[in-house]
Formats: structure tokens, C-alpha cells, sequence
């Protein structure tokens, strides 16, 4: 009876609420609210009493709308943050015609079900005649309030695509196209098969992804970007999340604690330099045709218009579900390009595999051999606030014309190799910093994932039993790694008991806070 509840109405997109102080359980609260608007003409109602609401009128009809026990939707003033969803909460979204349950989009306004369906949809399997249904909520296999068993006719509809004028397509049909849907490993001319490397790489990235769907507020901001009508309505916080999954395969693999690796948040800009010769635009809907090609002409302008030397670009058109890879070749003439498919990106949430096509893409364009990687590790980790980059840099460039044995022993660059792999990655930047021969040495090792002072060195094709529970196995992962020499074992993205973990920074920032992600090794 004590259980505290939401009746929220959202028009022009302001939340109106009622607070219920109990029985805010779907058997009682819920169907209130489902019944409410399940009546004849009950949009129509709503949207008049709402509209009259802001135009600071009292509508005949508001009181009609009310259910007992809770609070006049007047008692607070319409705001456009949507309310907490710490309680059950029932939301009436008057601007997308969808029912809401505690945050997520559920059933579509205008094919309700009845009152059994509605508790049998929001119920997982396991609930008996009995039992109630605040005890057995549906979840997404993520832990998101969800339903697998709702069937089309009543599922929320997401927003079609958005109309694409004709002149937003002129670039990608007037310049040469050399192929499309190309498969990545063409653009990059590497082979089909991940080297052990890259599949660390890959698994990395499954992680974060992963992270980042378990997390309840980035998840219902997922949901909600899935209902965006164009790019323009992406919210300041759902670009954050967006140029993060797209981003962090390019950042200097390494995390730690805040005082030791801190990587800038990238600052919101319609095309983001991940790298030299890298860009990335966050757009939406490339499962359709034309907006695909949109996408690709903005890349395609963006490089043009930014680089001016001859060589090989890429660009990565981004919606969160899907992502399209677009290889520009310039010349001091002219310039051609080439593109994937629009690969699947983010998992299902109903998903049994964290794998997708678009993941693997992304980790390995990210492998690619970067030059200024050791710049970009340099300045986002520790010695950066004792250094001096640029006279760093000249110094390093100023030592090249020296002899090396009036520096260090003259060795050869595999030694030097070796020798980088038993230090920490700040000892490598230090070793880096000798002569341009060490500089190679600590670049090749720095392309692997260092992790609270762990190098991550290989992945397991099948993950370990502890981690091989569903909701486990999506968000986390077990590397092979080595620190000092000495070869341990390392899981990312899981805590356990009685065993110390330590919590990794990420360039992700949201709602006013990070993402942080859980490391523990010798479990």
C-alpha cells in the first residue's frame, strides 16, 4: 500500500505531474492511468485540458483526468525535465503518442491494450496468478524496465525518417564513388581475420558499450534517441553519449584513476577530429537510404574543407545504432570515395552477444598506426602537468641529429621493444622521451590497452564461467595482461566480493557526472 507513484502527462514538451503517495503499483496506479486514456476521444481531452493547462486556464474537463489519492497536476508547475523514475511512473506522452512505464517508452496511444495484456506485457514469464507485478517487471537483458512480449500493434513507433532535401545529396552523387558497401577490411587492405591485438581491441569496446547500456540514465537516453525525429533534436547530453561510443576506440588506450589518466571531454562541434586524418558526425537514421547519403556528403565536405594535403581520410557518419565508414582518397586534383554499408553498432537490448559489426569496425579503424599517439598520451596522462610539451618535442627533435650512444647505449630498436614492455605506461612516456629510437619503442607498445598500469595482451575466445551469466558477459570482459613482467589476469567491468578493484575514468560526461569503469586483477 506504501508504494510511491508517478501519473506524468507530457505535452509541448513540458511534464506535468501527479504524485501518488501509494499504491503506485502497476495493478492499481498503472491501470488507473491505462484506463484513463484508453477511453473514446482521450487524446483529444488531454491535449485540450494540457493546452488550456499552459495558457494558465483551469479547463473544465482537468478534474476528469485527476485519479484519487494523488496530487493536482496544478500543485507544481509544468517543467521540461522529466520527473525521477526512482518510483513507479506512468507517463501519458502526448508529443510521440507513446505510454511510458518508469522512463521507457512501452505502448503506442493509439493501440492500447486491455488491462490483462497490459500486466502480462510488463511481467516477466516467471510471475504466478498470485504474485504482483511490481516483483516480476519485465527488464531488457541490460536491467532496463522492457518488454520482449509486446507485440507490434501495441509496441510505441518510433518517428519515420526525416525528409532529405536534394541538395544535401549533391556531393556524394557528383563525386566519384569507387565502391559502396564496401567491407572494411578493403577500405583498410588488411585482412578478414582480427590479429590477437585487435581483438583485444574489439573486446575492449564491447565493454564500454556495454557500460554504457547497463547504466540506467545513459540507457533511457538510448531509448530516447531512438525516438528523435532528425539530428538537430539530439540533446546536449545524447551528443555526449553518441561522440563517446564513437570516439573511445581513438583516444590513447589508457585508464586509471582520475589523477593519474584524465582525457578531455571532447566539446560539441557538428564534425569531431578523433584524429589526424579521422572524423566523426553524429547524425541519425542511416538505415534509410537518403539520409545515408546525406551523412556521407557532410563527411565527405567536411574533409574536403579541412584538409588540404593530398592522402587517405576517414570518416564516420554515427547514430548510435548504426554507424557507415567513408574512405576519401584526395589528390592534388581530385578526389574520390568509398563507404560501408550502414553496420549495426550498438547490441540489441534483448541481445545474448555483445558483438556487433559495427563495434569490430570501429576498433580496428582505431588500431590503425597513429603518429601523434604519443603526443595524445602524453597530454592526457599524469606527467603532462609537470611537462612541457612543446619544448618536450623540440628537444626530442633537436636530439635526432645526436649520435645515439651519446644518449643512451646503442641498441637495437627490438631490445629497446622489449625493454618498454615491462614498464608502466608512464615510465614508457618518460623512455619515450630519450631519443626518437626509444620514441618507436614506447609508440609500439603504448597501442596497447594499459589499464590501471595493466597491459592488456590478449582476450579469450570463450569468457570464463564467472563472467558467462547473461547480463554479465554483455558488459563484461577477461584479458590476459602483463604489469612489470609479470603475467596476471585482469577483469573489466565487474566487481566482486572480497576482492579490490579499482574504478577507470572515461572521457564519457552525463547528466553531470562520468562513466566510470570497474577493474580488478589476481580475482
Amino acid at each position: 500500500m506504501g508504494t510511491n507513484g508517478y501519473y506524468v502527462v507530457r505535452y509541448r514538451n513540458m511534464y506535468f505531474q501527479s504524485h501518488h503517495g501509494s499504491d503506485g503499483y502497476p495493478e492499481w496506479l498503472g491501470l488507473k492511468v491505462l484506463q484513463l486514456i484508453r477511453q473514446p476521444n482521450a487524446i483529444a481531452t488531454y491535449r485540450q485540458v494540457f493546452r488550456e493547462m499552459l495558457d494558465g486556464l483551469k479547463s473544465p474537463s482537468h478534474s476528469l483526468l485527476l485519479i484519487e489519492n494523488g496530487d493536482d497536476f496544478a500543485l507544481e508547475p509544468p517543467s521540461r525535465e522529466r520527473p525521477g523514475t526512482y518510483y513507479w511512473n506512468y507517463e501519458i506522452d502526448l508529443d510521440r503518442n507513446i505510454f511510458h512505464v518508469c522512463g521507457m517508452p512501452f505502448f503506442s496511444l493509439e493501440c492500447l491494450p486491455d488491462d490483462n495484456a497490459f500486466i502480462q506485457y510488463i511481467t516477466d514469464d516467471h510471475m504466478s496468478e498470485d504474485e504482483a507485478a511490481e516483483d516480476h517487471i519485465s527488464k531488457d537483458h541490460y536491467g532496463h524496465t522492457a518488454s520482449l512480449r509486446c507485440p507490434p500493434e501495441h509496441k510505441y513507433k518510433t518517428p519515420p525518417p526525416p525528409v532529405v532535401d536534394n541538395s544535401d545529396l549533391v556531393t556524394y552523387q557528383s563525386l566519384m564513388c569507387t565502391g559502396s558497401q564496401v567491407a572494411l577490411s578493403d577500405l583498410l587492405a588488411k585482412s578478414d581475420i582480427l590479429s590477437e591485438d585487435e581483438y583485444v581491441r574489439v573486446t575492449l569496446l564491447e565493454v564500454m558499450i556495454g557500460q554504457c547500456m547497463v547504466s540506467s540514465t545513459i540507457g533511457k537516453e538510448i531509448y530516447e534517441i531512438e525516438l528523435l525525429k532528425d539530428h538537430n533534436q539530439v540533446t546536449d547530453d545524447q551528443w555526449s553519449i553518441a561522440c563517446f561510443m564513437a570516439s573511445i576506440a581513438f583516444v590513447p588506450q589508457m585508464f586509471d584513476h582520475i589523477w593519474r589518466v584524465c582525457h578531455p571531454e571532447p566539446e560539441r562541434k557538428e564534425f569531431t577530429w578523433v584524429r589526424e586524418d579521422t572524423v566523426v558526425c553524429i547524425t541519425t537514421h542511416l538505415y534509410d537510404e537518403r539520409c545515408f547519403q546525406a551523412s556521407v556528403s557532410r563527411l565527405i565536405n567536411a574533409i574536403l574543407e579541412q584538409k588540404d594535403n593530398p592522402g587517405h581520410y576517414f570518416g564516420i557518419a554515427f547514430s548510435v545504432f548504426h554507424c557507415v565508414i567513408v574512405k576519401v582518397v584526395k589528390d592534388a586534383r581530385t578526389a574520390t570515395f568509398s563507404h560501408t554499408s550502414a553496420l549495426q553498432f550498438l547490441p540489441s537490448f534483448f541481445a545474448n552477444s555483445p558483438s556487433t559489426p559495427g563495434i569490430t569496425a570501429l576498433a580496428r579503424l582505431g588500431y590503425r598506426i597513429d603518429p601523434a599517439l604519443f603526443k595524445r598520451a602524453l597530454e592526457v596522462c599524469d606527467y603532462v602537468r609537470y611537462i612541457n610539451i612543446t619544448k618536450a618535442e623540440r628537444s626530442l627533435a633537436q636530439r635526432a641529429d645526436v649520435p645515439l650512444s651519446t644518449i643512451c647505449p646503442t641498441l637495437p630498436l627490438e631490445l629497446w621493444r622489449e625493454i618498454a614492455r615491462y614498464l608502466h605506461p608512464f615510465e614508457l612516456i618518460a623512455l619515450g622521451l630519450v631519443s626518437r629510437l626509444c620514441h618507436e619503442a614506447a609508440l609500439m607498445v603504448l597501442r596497447y590497452p594499459h589499464l590501471c598500469g595493466y597491459r592488456l595482451v590478449a582476450a579469450p575466445q570463450e569468457k570464463p564461467e564467472y563472467l558467462q551469466g547473461l547480463r554479465v558477459s554483455l558488459r563484461a570482459a577477461s584479458f590476459s595482461a602483463v604489469r612489470a613482467g609479470i603475467p596476471t589476469v585482469v577483469d573489466v567491468g565487474v566487481e566482486f566480493q572480497n576482492v579490490q578493484s579499482k574504478s577507470m575514468i572515461t572521457p564519457l560526461r552525463f547528466n553531470g557526472s562520468s562513466l566510470y569503469v570497474a577493474c580488478s586483477a589476481d580475482r
